[in-house]
């Protein structure tokens, strides 16, 4: 009895972590460059069954989230964006630079200026910087004529970074990500350029990538993941039923 305990409690544990995972991926359907996660589930440990039989079976000790794999798929591109507005249709990212001086990497191209000094810095919504292809941050200098920034030329000066395996990389807050081990690192793409295997990309400024979350194929892993917690939760009732018959026969 106590392994079908086990089994059902770790199913039910493993499946209420699938359910989180979708409900942030929903609470960020709106969520500009923003790339959605999907749960992997692995088995736990087996036990060899002591029974008369020279097979001697495995049962199963329940499961357990894996872990989060990113699903890297092109969100929609909407035009009618400001001309600090940029959107990456196919591979690539855009790489900033945190407060704390790490460097992350996102789809977002939502940016604005940031007046230091005399000076104006590109930056993203929170005040990161942005970077161009050498790792440096993007400045401006002012027109003499009526004081505004010289924005001409900017999508050229923009870093498009890619990585060798773009699926491995974590989540770090809203739409930015951290390389890992199987992302690799990140290296700059010259404008023009193809990225890694052939891979194409494109800048168009004005515009914006949306969200890749796809609601109706969350709707539906809601549904799965609950009828699969309510499964193992009857599996835990179930146990607990059996242990009281077994108890009340002694």
């Amino acid at each position: 009895m106590n392994i079908s305990f086990h089994n059902g409690v770790s199913g039910m544990m493993a499946f209420q972590e699938d359910m989180n995972r979708i409900a942030h991926n929903v609470a960020n359907s709106g969520t500009i460059g923003f790339k959605p996660d999907k749960s992997t589930f692995s088995d736990l440990l087996y036990t060899r069954m002591a029974v008369n039989s020279e097979e001697q079976p495995l049962v199963g000790h329940g499961a357990r989230i894996g872990d989060s794999r990113l699903v890297y798929r092109q969100g929609p591109v909407l035009q009618g964006g400001t001309e600090l507005d940029f959107a990456l249709m196919g591979d690539g990212f855009f790489a900033v630079r945190r407060p704390d001086g790490s460097t992350e990497y996102t789809r977002n191209g939502s940016f604005d200026i940031s007046i230091e000094g005399k000076k104006g810095f590109l930056v993203t919504f929170d005040g990161s910087h942005v970077l161009d292809a050498e790792g440096k941050t993007i400045e401006f200098e002012r027109e003499k004529a009526d004081g505004l920034f010289d924005l001409e030329g900017l999508k050229d000066r923009l870093g498009i970074y890619d990585f060798p395996n773009p699926f491995g990389l974590e989540h770090s807050s809203g739409s930015c990500f951290v390389p890992t081990q199987t992302s690799g690192e990140a290296v700059a793409i010259v404008q023009g350029e193809t990225t890694y295997e052939g891979r194409q990309y494109q800048v168009f400024s004005g515009a914006l990538e949306q969200s890749g979350v796809e609601l109706a194929d969350e709707m539906v892993g809601v549904i799965v993941s609950q009828r699969a917690f309510q499964l193992n939760a009857k599996m835990v009732q179930t146990a607990d039923e059996l242990e009281k018959v077994i108890n009340n026969l002694r």
